[in-house]
């Protein structure tokens, strides 16, 4: 064991459909081709997709609903003809063609081999809860400490005290409070997703050019923008962070924009040195 490791934090993680969807091993099933009986269940358990088991345990055929998320009429098709990924297919590029391929569920291979299957209702697991969290996160985190490092605290303050904005006058008096509570804090620390976008916006002729392509995203980070709107989901996880087929479109979006963002963000810091 080389002990060493333990002591580095590697922030970089992946998550694949197999890790989100279903195994072979687990996945429910009808044992026969009764449509009431496969509809039963599907209505029951909000699955769209529920494997034909044969006979003799094999699977060769499954229901799908025709649309996600409409139980008024089914489908029964050959597993031969399902629409299929690679199981490693990572989170992203799955959010990706689900998006783009407008398909709501895969069954999941290595070569000819079904191992499982993956569906809209599995984006639903709590570890899609935490990539997601983790994204946003990092996208408040890194963008809060580069705006520390080329911005002048007090102009932003001043900024903010014009402002008719309640949330802003919030912030500048959440500030103040700290400041005579002797709290070791700066106002970039006190910042989340909203002001962080605000901030972006009106002081981004203030930052290196190698930055100022961040500003195309400062509109989404507010409460109705994309970031902001999958936050209060992901912050709330008892609430389906995917409800309708936009919510694939959100999420592409987000996961899409994160390599941009990042892309800027690392390579200003290569600039410097």
């Amino acid at each position: 064991m080389n002990i060493r490791k333990q002591f580095f934090y590697d922030p970089a993680i992946e998550v694949s459909a197999a890790q989100i969807g279903i195994s072979k091993w687990n996945w429910e099933s009808v044992k026969s081709g009764n449509e009431e009986d496969a509809l039963r269940i599907m209505k029951k358990n909000r699955f769209d997709v529920l494997p034909v088991e044969n006979e003799d345990g094999t699977f060769t055929s499954y229901y799908s609903t025709q649309e996600w998320n409409d139980y008024s009429r089914l489908n029964l098709i050959k597993t031969k003809d399902a629409p299929k990924i690679y199981y490693r297919t990572s989170l992203k590029d799955l959010v990706k063609k689900f998006e783009r391929e407008d398909q709501f569920y895969y069954f999941l291979t290595d070569s000819d081999q079904v191992l499982g299957l993956v569906s809209y209702v599995n984006l639903n697991c709590q570890l899609v809860y935490n990539y997601l969290f983790f994204i946003l996160a990092d996208i408040e985190r890194s963008i809060s400490s580069m705006l520390k490092d080329h911005l002048d605290q007090r102009e932003v303050i001043e900024e903010f005290k014009r402002s008719k904005s309640t949330h802003q006058q919030e912030l500048v008096e959440s500030f103040d409070r700290s400041v005579r509570d002797n709290s070791d804090t700066d106002i970039f620390e006190l910042m989340y997703l909203q002001s962080i976008g605000i901030t972006l916006k009106k002081f981004t002729y203030k930052l290196p050019h190698s930055l100022k392509g961040l500003a195309k995203y400062s509109s989404k980070f507010s409460s109705e923008g994309v970031y902001g709107s999958l936050r209060n989901r992901i912050m709330h996880p008892v609430r389906p962070v995917l409800s309708d087929k936009d919510s694939i479109r959100k999420i592409n979006e987000l996961l899409v924009d994160y390599d941009h963002i990042k892309g800027i963000l690392d390579s200003h810091s290569e600039t410097l040195g």
